[in-house]
């Protein structure tokens, strides 16, 4: 392991400590999936990194082959949870399961709690909770709202301040955040600390077999350090005395996976049948071999060509193109197939707060998504194609004056 500049470049497994990795997959430099730039004086002095994933041949994690230093991506974040209403009802649906599962007098810790939209549904919900993300921007306005968030990283040494200060907690959710962390065996010591003996772990990410089976390269950026398989996390948690009881799989994001975690000895829930039906799946889906992410890495390229065949012939017939979803995602796609603007004319997003910044790396401006009907834009590819019922419900006037979308992945096409 070896420092250069503002990032860490590993040659072994940041799980097991293992030098038998592979590099697997490779999209090149790429800039930060969230660096999007306020002025273009910005530009010159903006940074690429590699972007590639190591396979451990050891424990099977997968995993970036760099660790940028956090506070370059998360300090100042520009992911909106709230701005979603598929998360904001997924939240609070997990909200109502938490309250069943904790009883009346539960205390929930969230770790990477966003804009509070979890937060705010355990109140709701009258659970007593607390939010801990690092995101100055989106955290200290909350904070001064008076919700109960802690702007820091999670770790052992915070987890220990929580339990001294607010007791030990009966759950610790977390959405999408515990893939971006450089060092999980600090964050499972203070999991490990801050539960109570029968309290549990519930945490959502990305779910490696979808990534792999949907070929989503658009979620692969330099802040999802790891992309995890049961397998994997089985072998994480046994370090800790800890075994993954439950598992709960959703469409959310392209394919997510929510793991239910206790100790292993004063956890109170038996193993479901979930839990062993995945390792199945696992082992049919060659999630342990190298083999499977080299392939993937040559079928994106192909869908890479597909996209690009599209749009230069949209292009010739004098179509008007545009981009959808300013996200890591949209930031991914844009670079990896080079979208500048002799492909797309601008981006919208939802989110009010990135109107008026660039995409990452290509510098397609970003706009409100009413962009798309003042300048009668033909179609728009959707980046965020996951959220397509919700885009096409919030869009009906751009599709009623004959708007299309371009669906990226897995396979290019137009609705």
């Amino acid at each position: 392991m070896a420092k250069i500049k503002e990032y860490t470049t590993y040659n072994k497994c940041r799980f097991c400590g293992s030098e038998n990795v592979e590099k697997v997959i490779n999209l090149g430099k790429i800039p930060l999936a969230g660096g999007f730039l306020k002025n273009k004086s910005e530009f010159k002095k903006e940074k690429r990194y590699p972007l590639e994933l190591l396979f451990c041949n050891n424990c099977f994690l997968v995993q970036t082959s760099i660790s940028i230093n956090p506070d370059t991506l998360f300090r100042k974040y520009f992911y909106f949870s709230s701005k979603i209403q598929t998360l904001v009802k997924h939240f609070e649906k997990n909200a109502k399961k938490a309250k069943r599962l904790t009883g009346k007098k539960g205390f929930v810790v969230e770790i990477g709690s966003n804009d509070g939209v979890f937060i705010k549904a355990l109140q709701r919900n009258n659970i007593r909770a607390l939010g801990i993300d690092p995101a100055i921007n989106v955290v200290i306005p909350l904070i001064k709202q008076g919700f109960p968030i802690i702007n820091s990283y999670f770790s052992e040494k915070l987890a220990k301040k929580i339990a001294k200060r607010y007791g030990h907690a009966d759950a610790i959710y977390s959405f999408h955040t515990l893939a971006h962390i450089e060092d999980m065996h600090d964050v499972a010591r203070g999991i490990k600390i801050l539960l109570k003996p029968n309290g549990y772990l519930a945490f959502e990410v990305h779910y490696l077999g979808d990534l792999i089976e949907k070929l989503q390269y658009d979620m692969i950026y330099h802040e999802h350090l790891h992309y995890y398989s049961l397998y994997t996390l089985i072998n994480l948690f046994n370090q800790y005395d800890m075994k993954i009881f439950d598992v709960e799989k959703n469409n959310l994001r392209g394919g997510s996976i929510m793991y239910y975690v206790q100790n292993k000895h004063l956890g109170k829930k038996g193993v479901t049948k979930r839990v062993k039906n995945l390792i199945a799946l696992e082992e049919k889906q060659k999630l342990d071999s190298p083999e499977t992410y080299k392939q993937f890495n040559k079928k994106i390229e192909k869908t890479k060509k597909d996209l690009l065949k599209m749009l230069n012939s949209l292009k010739k017939k004098q179509k008007k193109i545009a981009g959808y979803g300013a996200s890591g995602r949209g930031t991914v796609i844009i670079n990896y197939c080079k979208l500048d603007n002799k492909f797309i004319d601008f981006v919208v997003d939802d989110a009010p707060a990135k109107d008026g910044y660039y995409i990452p790396g290509i510098h397609n401006r970003i706009y409100p998504p009413k962009q798309l009907i003042d300048k009668k834009i033909d179609y728009s590819i959707l980046f965020a194609w996951p959220f397509a019922k919700e885009v096409k419900k919030r869009n009906k006037e751009y599709i009623k004056n004959s708007g299309k979308f371009i669906i990226p992945l897995p396979k290019v096409k137009i609705i």
